[in-house]
Protein backbone atom coordinates (compact mmCIF):
# COMPACT_ATOMS: atom_id res chain seq x y z
CA UNK A 1 0.00 0.00 0.00
CA UNK A 2 1.38 3.38 -1.00
CA UNK A 3 1.00 6.41 1.17
CA UNK A 4 -0.32 9.53 -0.49
CA UNK A 5 1.86 12.61 -0.81
CA UNK A 6 -0.46 14.36 1.67
CA UNK A 7 0.04 11.59 4.27
CA UNK A 8 3.80 11.68 3.72
CA UNK A 9 3.89 15.47 4.21
CA UNK A 10 1.74 15.21 7.34
CA UNK A 11 4.08 12.52 8.65
CA UNK A 12 7.11 14.79 8.17
CA UNK A 13 5.40 17.67 9.94
CA UNK A 14 4.28 15.40 12.79
CA UNK A 15 7.83 14.10 13.13
CA UNK A 16 9.11 17.67 13.48
CA UNK A 17 6.42 18.32 16.09
CA UNK A 18 7.54 15.24 18.03
CA UNK A 19 11.09 16.59 18.03
CA UNK A 20 9.86 19.81 19.66
CA UNK A 21 7.87 17.83 22.22
CA UNK A 22 10.83 15.71 23.34
CA UNK A 23 11.49 17.88 26.39
CA UNK A 24 7.79 18.29 27.27
CA UNK A 25 6.59 14.67 27.13
CA UNK A 26 8.03 11.43 28.53
CA UNK A 27 10.81 10.13 26.29
CA UNK A 28 9.37 6.61 26.01
CA UNK A 29 6.04 8.07 24.89
CA UNK A 30 7.71 10.19 22.20
CA UNK A 31 9.76 7.19 21.03
CA UNK A 32 6.61 5.07 20.75
CA UNK A 33 4.91 7.79 18.73
CA UNK A 34 7.92 8.03 16.41
CA UNK A 35 7.72 4.28 15.82
CA UNK A 36 3.97 4.52 15.12
CA UNK A 37 4.62 7.42 12.76
CA UNK A 38 7.29 5.43 10.91
CA UNK A 39 4.63 2.76 10.42
CA UNK A 40 2.36 5.26 8.67
CA UNK A 41 -0.04 5.86 11.55
CA UNK A 42 -0.30 9.65 11.28
CA UNK A 43 -3.86 9.88 12.61
CA UNK A 44 -3.09 7.71 15.62
CA UNK A 45 -0.05 9.84 16.42
CA UNK A 46 -2.02 13.07 16.01
CA UNK A 47 -4.70 11.74 18.38
CA UNK A 48 -2.09 10.75 20.96
CA UNK A 49 -0.45 14.18 20.81
CA UNK A 50 -3.84 15.85 21.24
CA UNK A 51 -4.68 13.74 24.29
CA UNK A 52 -1.26 14.37 25.84
CA UNK A 53 -1.49 18.11 25.15
CA UNK A 54 -4.92 18.39 26.76
CA UNK A 55 -4.07 16.16 29.74
CA UNK A 56 -0.63 17.69 30.37
CA UNK A 57 -1.37 20.44 29.65
CA UNK A 58 1.28 20.78 26.97
CA UNK A 59 1.02 24.15 25.22
CA UNK A 60 1.39 24.10 21.45
CA UNK A 61 1.69 26.81 18.84
CA UNK A 62 -1.15 27.73 16.51
CA UNK A 63 0.74 26.03 13.69
CA UNK A 64 1.12 22.80 15.68
CA UNK A 65 -2.57 22.76 16.56
CA UNK A 66 -3.53 23.50 12.97
CA UNK A 67 -1.44 20.51 11.88
CA UNK A 68 -3.17 18.23 14.37
CA UNK A 69 -6.62 19.49 13.37
CA UNK A 70 -5.87 19.09 9.65
CA UNK A 71 -4.48 15.58 10.15
CA UNK A 72 -7.53 14.49 12.10
CA UNK A 73 -10.04 16.26 9.85
CA UNK A 74 -8.56 14.77 6.68
CA UNK A 75 -9.23 11.31 8.13
CA UNK A 76 -12.77 12.22 9.16
CA UNK A 77 -11.88 12.19 12.86
CA UNK A 78 -13.35 14.45 15.55
CA UNK A 79 -11.27 17.60 16.12
CA UNK A 80 -13.04 18.91 19.23
CA UNK A 81 -10.26 18.05 21.67
CA UNK A 82 -7.59 19.51 19.40
CA UNK A 83 -9.45 22.80 19.44
CA UNK A 84 -9.14 23.12 23.24
CA UNK A 85 -5.36 22.68 23.46
CA UNK A 86 -3.65 25.55 25.25
CA UNK A 87 -2.35 27.87 22.56
CA UNK A 88 0.99 29.59 22.96
CA UNK A 89 3.29 31.55 20.75
CA UNK A 90 6.94 30.57 20.38
CA UNK A 91 7.93 33.69 22.31
CA UNK A 92 5.80 32.66 25.30
CA UNK A 93 7.07 29.08 25.14
CA UNK A 94 10.67 30.25 25.48
CA UNK A 95 9.98 32.24 28.65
Amino acid sequence: MHRSAQQHAAGRRLFRLLVTLTDRLPQDFVEELRARLAGGHEVEVAQAIVFAAVAGPVPLTERDIDLLIATLASAGEDTTMARVIERRSFAKMRD
